[in-house]
């Protein structure tokens, strides 16, 4: 073998939030435990699912009675950011060994994937960027954004430096974690309009019903029509193989040491 790099593409699948928590998290470990090591993969949750940042609060701020009235898994991501409910979205995760043959600082990584996920939706005709970049194409000017506290409000409530929006609407979370040698990047790329049905959890709904509706829209939304997640899925793969400079090569999660989601 030469050692050239490749980017471990791992089948779709379906599982719970916690095994895909779990999931994530080992492929995390995975690459920090080599230096030439990348993995992509996307997967879906097998009922609707709160996840946490790793650093929000809970329960504070939530209704508690009603997540449980709707029979909402609850999970913590191994990554920060804020709250997000997954349901009829793309998700995805990317990780790999830094600085790596692509000499990559976690920032780097992290803008890396933004990138990647805003041209996956350029081809879609979404006029699509990572957050925080002036474009005159669209006219939105660059944003000096103030994070807050973890759990302040709901993910899609505000938009995030280095995440992905058209024009005024954040149009996917991205979320990381970086440790010695590696990162990890997972994203939401919502393809319905249910992920702003988090306000409905939340102790101060009404506020938070009124950001999401202000800053947060769907790719189906926008686009007016059906987007299938494994082609934007697959679109995703392709942009980040490109900018890695390594190629797709098809994986199964026993090479990885990694045991996959159970059905269900």
């Amino acid at each position: 073998m030469s050692g050239r790099p490749s980017v471990r593409y791992l089948p779709h699948r379906a599982g719970s939030g916690a095994d895909q928590m779990a999931i994530d998290g080992a492929l995390l470990e995975w690459a920090a435990s080599g230096p030439l090591r990348a993995v992509f993969r996307t997967y879906a949750w097998s009922r609707p699912t709160l996840s946490l940042g790793r650093a929000e609060p809970y329960p504070a701020g939530w209704d508690v009675a009603a997540l449980e009235a709707a029979e909402l898994d609850v999970v913590r991501r191994p990554t920060g950011g804020d709250a997000v409910l997954h349901d009829g979205e793309l998700t995805f995760a990317v990780a790999a060994s830094l600085p790596g043959p692509w000499a990559l600082r976690p920032r780097a990584f992290a803008d890396l994937v933004a990138e990647a996920l805003a041209e996956a939706l350029r081809e879609l005709t979404l006029p699509a960027e990572r957050i925080g970049v002036a474009s005159e194409r669209i006219g939105v000017a660059a944003e000096r954004m103030s994070p807050g506290r973890p759990g302040d409000r709901p993910c899609f409530a505000q938009p995030s430096a280095g995440e992905v929006r058209v024009g005024p609407y954040k149009v996917a979370g991205i979320a990381s974690r970086f440790t010695r040698g590696a990162a990890l990047s997972h994203a939401s790329v919502p393809l319905s309009p249910r992920h702003r049905d988090v306000a409905s959890f939340r102790a101060n709904a009404p506020g938070d019903r009124a950001l999401l509706e202000r800053h947060a829209r769907s790719a189906t939304e926008l686009l007016g029509r059906e987007v299938a997640d494994s082609l934007l899925g697959a679109r995703v793969a392709s942009a980040l193989s490109a900018r890695l400079l390594a190629p797709l090569r098809p994986a199964q999660f026993a090479e990885l040491g990694i045991a996959e989601p159970a059905a269900g």
